[in-house]
């Protein structure tokens, strides 16, 4: 799909709403989604701004902490720019459109996955829109007739998802049937794209759906990371928590995915924390 022109321009000028409208969960389709290619639309959005971010959008990311992609430990990769904007205001119509598209690849998938390392995702599925979701993305990867089809940049893309998902949400709500229709393709990816990522992120997919007891320890530690900044002060040097000595924790009123030990760390972190502050819809 080529670009040119107008469409060009709006493909460089990536927004919230650009990738909302894309996702379908506000009106006004992009000009760049033609002839039915709004997933495609959506990558080619996402894939400008991930490498070359504009400084208007700088405003809406922040650096975040995800998990090295290698089973022996968790690190700090390179910072990567999070859509905190896009997840305060539009997770919870995403997940209404995750649970209305049965495939395993679609926008709404793509734009959560691009979320979820953020606080606010993490914090999204603790609530009733975001129950269930994981059990959801298993049956959608199980049932979908046309995943064989998938390239392994998009099987790497929807079992990354997945596996973030299965971490924070576990497996007791995934249905036997679906569970075991989707293990043989995840062992099936594991070995055709061994070497790469949509290999590794199937594993971790598998990790999980057998509860590994070999990984328990190292999927405690991601899930405790994912968390992070919904049970631990947010101020810099601070290592209290609520099961750590800092009793009851005081939560952002804003965003509701920070919390302070105190009112005067919390105003010691305003000034980090006000780029990614944004109220919630959920």
């Amino acid at each position: 799909m080529s670009y040119g022109g107008r469409s060009r321009e709006m493909l460089e000028n990536v927004s919230v709403d650009s990738l909302a409208k894309l996702a379908g969960v506000i009106d006004g389709a992009n000009e760049i989604a033609l002839e039915g290619h709004e997933f495609r639309a959506l990558s080619a959005q996402l894939n400008f701004l991930r490498p070359k971010p504009e400084a208007e959008q700088e405003r809406i990311f922040r650096s975040a902490l995800i998990v090295s992609g290698n089973y022996g430990e968790t690190e700090l990769m390179e910072e990567l720019m999070d859509y905190s904007e896009l997840a305060a205001k539009h997770l919870p119509a995403l997940a209404d459109q995750l649970r209305a598209d049965s495939s395993a690849l679609s926008p709404s998938m793509a734009l959560m996955n691009t979320v979820s390392h953020t606080p606010y995702f993490a914090r999204f599925l603790k609530t009733p829109g975001g129950q269930g979701i994981a059990a959801l993305h298993v049956k959608h990867m199980a049932q979908d007739p046309t995943v064989g089809a998938l390239d392994a940049d998009s099987i790497g893309e929807a079992t990354q998802f997945l596996s973030t998902l299965l971490l924070l949400q576990g497996i007791a709500d995934v249905e036997q049937a679906d569970k075991t229709a989707l293990m043989p393709k995840l062992r099936s990816w594991v070995q055709v794209y061994r070497g790469q990522f949509a290999a590794e992120t199937s594993s971790r997919c598998i990790a999980s759906l057998t509860s590994d007891p070999t990984m328990r320890t190292h999927m405690i530690q991601v899930k405790a990371l994912l968390e992070e900044s919904l049970h631990k002060c947010g101020s810099t040097n601070c290592g209290l928590s609520a099961s750590n000595g800092g009793g009851q924790l005081l939560q952002c009123s804003r965003c509701k995915s920070a919390v302070y030990c105190s009112q005067e760390h919390q105003k010691q972190a305003w000034r980090s924390h006000k780029a990614t502050c944004f109220q919630v819809t959920f």
